[in-house]
């Protein structure tokens, strides 16, 4: 798609720089009715017979002597053969004179002006050459599109085959949009041009003899092409009197037969729902757009001899048929409800008002003269472009509402209570946003959303505990699914996962809370406390206290980004289990001294952790140990602290399940990146534990303070 995308674009460059290439003359003629023409020049605009005799005398060269209607734009019959040849050439004279320099062209009655020639800019480029071009370019992108899509659909070939008619009928169209400078070089133009109409017309033919059902037989289906190629070969070898009328006859016939095959296929499909709402709006934009043209062109030359509008202007009424029919063999099942088709051809036709208006005011502003363009100016400024952007902003408006609801729906879904409410809120709100006729569960959900069966259904994943579903028939049937749904439901899914994803982390956040909280009660708080029972100074036993309340503060308080100095830490622990210890009749041997990294700096977490396990242990000591006597050794090399905390007591069986104590302070040791071990000692237990320290990460100004507050300490 990308590769033949890309050709086409160079294709509508190329016809663009050629023709811009090419000079532009001051003289023009044009079709008025089948007697007269206008001729435009210098001087100014008037009517002349077809037949009146002019003559061109160019510089340096003999006179020329024609009828007006050699100068007229496009093609106009002689009659024989030969006739036409001597127009053709003669036209060829014309245009290689007025390439060559100024020509003076005179009337019968012996008036006269001088006609030149200059180079063509791109703003000579009118608004038909760009309808042309963008009307082509518009049906080849939409015709490789759906052969992109369905490569193996007949339907679709042949709609690539109409494709290439029109932009084919763009391009030529274009090219000789201005055709007086082009010579001879405009005949084959137009006979390109008139091929590609019968390219267009028999394929157009040839699809609705067999879709959306087959009507009828193969053999008249090629016989349509086969007629095409014998009028195209007719027109090449100039065998018609008359190859415009001939032309636009056989369009009208095909028109007719266009017509009929479309009845005959409504009455195909009348009782298959899906095949009668896309040939009605197949059928009714086909019969618009074809009649407009048909109507604003080929009628008015057959009778008058010249079009309403001009055909450049006329082509882009063929994108409304292709739209539709466009549509339909993209995705068959698109039209499952009677309301889509006018609501299309609502859309199709606001979008072409709003670009005619915005035309039609640049062509009146630069028209326009004195007073008349600041008041236009005006007219633009204080209604138009409000009015435009009110339309914008409503449409902004749905946007932001699909947006809003899908951001309701995730947090609505991600803090239901139950997966039962989850679920039913889900598909509630699937249904609110998308209005599907149908949801089911998907048996095989994939992992991410995608549109499946050709539009009809929108795959949906699982999000937690909530079942993959697949939506089918979006809007009540009005439209398939496409990119736009699969973002939206990709943001919801996000959204949702999100949401999920916080309130998981802040349940369990706070549930591992309670259990610090919890567990830190335990290891700290009642330890002191269970020390002060055995007090029997009530000094001592008020100080327990006070100090209980100190910790059950820093437990609540507790996540800060306090460092303390290590040795402070161990000096508190040694006097703290010192006392709870000699409480208890139990002696201590805690040697005094630095032990080790002066000035080591730990976090409030290590700090406390730290205390929590010592606490635990010398709990344990006082509870179940029944000992005399305790030792305690601390040591730090490479940032490892290493504490040995031995007994005499009834010792412990280290293969013993532990409880609750010794599990936390196992826990405690792995959140410290540590290890905790109990082993058998010679008439006792030994406590073995080894955390790692965390390196100091505050700023040097920070631990210059806490250097300071220490000092004055």
């Amino acid at each position: 798609m990308l590769e033949l995308s890309l050709l086409s674009l160079l294709a509508i460059a190329i016809v663009v720089i050629t023709t811009l290439r090419l000079p532009i003359a001051d003289i023009k003629a044009v079709r008025h009715d089948n007697v007269r023409l206008a001729l435009s020049h210098p001087g100014g605009t008037e009517l002349l017979r077809r037949d009146a005799p002019l003559t061109i005398a160019p510089q340096g060269g003999a006179p020329i002597t024609l009828r007006a209607d050699t100068l007229i734009d496009g093609i106009v019959a002689q009659g024989s053969r030969a006739q036409n040849r001597l127009w053709w050439q003669k036209r060829d004279a014309v245009a290689r004179a007025l390439a060559a320099g100024p020509v003076t062209v005179r009337f019968a009655d012996g008036r006269s002006f001088v006609a030149t020639s200059r180079a063509r800019r791109l703003g000579d480029l009118t608004g038909g050459f760009w309808a042309a071009l963008a009307t082509g370019l518009a049906g080849l992108l939409c015709g490789l599109s759906i052969l992109v899509l369905r490569p193996r659909n007949n339907a679709a070939r042949t709609f690539a085959v109409m494709s290439v008619g029109l932009f084919g009928v763009g391009c030529t169209l274009a090219a000789g949009y201005d055709p007086l400078l082009l010579g001879d070089t405009y005949r084959l133009l137009m006979l390109v041009n008139h091929a590609c109409v019968q390219i267009f017309s028999a394929a157009i033919l040839m699809l609705f003899c067999r879709f959306p059902t087959p009507l009828v037989p193969r053999f008249l289906i090629w016989s349509l092409g086969i007629a095409a190629v014998v009028l195209t070969i007719i027109d090449v070898a100039d065998l018609a009197a008359d190859t415009i009328a001939m032309l636009f006859a056989s369009i009208i016939v095909e028109f007719l037969l266009f017509v009929s095959l479309l009845i005959g296929q409504g009455w195909a499909v009348r009782k298959d729902p899906v095949g009668s709402a896309a040939m009605r709006l197949i059928g009714l934009s086909a019969i618009i757009s074809s009649a407009l043209l048909v109507a604003m062109v080929i009628l008015p030359m057959l009778i008058a001899g010249a079009p309403l509008i001009s055909d450049a202007i006329a082509l882009p009424l063929l994108l409304v048929i292709y739209a539709g029919l466009g549509a339909a063999i993209a995705r068959h099942r698109l039209f499952t409800v009677d309301g889509w088709a006018p609501g299309m051809l609502l859309s199709v036709s606001a979008a072409i008002a709003v670009t005619a208006v915005d035309l039609a005011i640049l062509a009146l502003a630069a028209g326009s003269q004195g007073i008349a363009l600041p008041i236009a100016i005006v007219a633009v400024a204080l209604i138009y472009l409000p009015l435009r952007q009110a339309i914008t902003r409503r449409v902004d408006r749905r946007r932001n509402a699909a947006a809003q609801h899908g951001l309701r729906l995730a947090s609505e879904i991600a803090f239901a209570l139950t997966s039962q409410e989850r679920a039913v809120r889900w598909r509630s709100g699937l249904e609110e946003t998308f209005d599907p006729l149908e949801v089911a569960d998907d048996p095989a959900p994939g992992t991410l959303p995608s549109v499946a069966e050709d539009g009809v259904a929108l795959r949906l994943p699982r999000i937690g505990d909530m079942p993959g579903l697949i939506l089918r028939y979006a809007q009540r049937g009005a439209r398939d699914f496409d990119a736009i749904d699969v973002a939206q439901a990709r943001e919801v899914i996000d959204a949702i996962a999100a949401l999920m994803g916080a309130r998981d982390s802040y349940v369990r956040g706070v549930a591992e809370e309670r259990a610090r909280i919890t567990q830190d009660l335990h290891d700290d708080v009642s330890a002191r406390l269970l020390t002060s029972l055995h007090r029997e100074d009530a000094n001592m036993m008020r100080r327990d206290v006070r100090e209980a309340m100190a910790d059950i503060r820093a437990i609540v308080t507790s996540g800060g980004d306090a460092w303390r100095v290590l040795d402070d830490v161990i000096a508190d622990l040694r006097f703290e289990t010192t006392n709870r210890l000699e409480a208890h009749g139990i002696a201590v041997d805690w040697p005094l001294e630095t032990i080790g990294l002066a000035g080591q700096l730990v976090d409030s977490g290590t700090t406390r952790h730290l205390i929590s396990i010592v606490r635990e242990l010398t709990s344990n000591i006082v509870r179940h140990a029944g000992a005399g006597h305790v030792a305690v050794d601390i040591s730090i090399a490479a940032s490892q602290l290493s504490l040995r905390l031995r007994d005499n007591g009834v010792g412990v069986d280290p293969a013993s399940d532990w409880g609750n104590g010794l599990t936390n302070i196992a826990r405690r040791a792995a959140l410290l990146n540590g290890a905790f071990q109990i082993r058998e000692a010679d008439g006792g237990t030994m406590a073995l534990l080894e955390i790692r320290l965390m390196r100091d990460e505050r700023p040097a100004d920070v631990i210059d303070n806490d250097n300071r507050s220490r000092t004055q300490a």
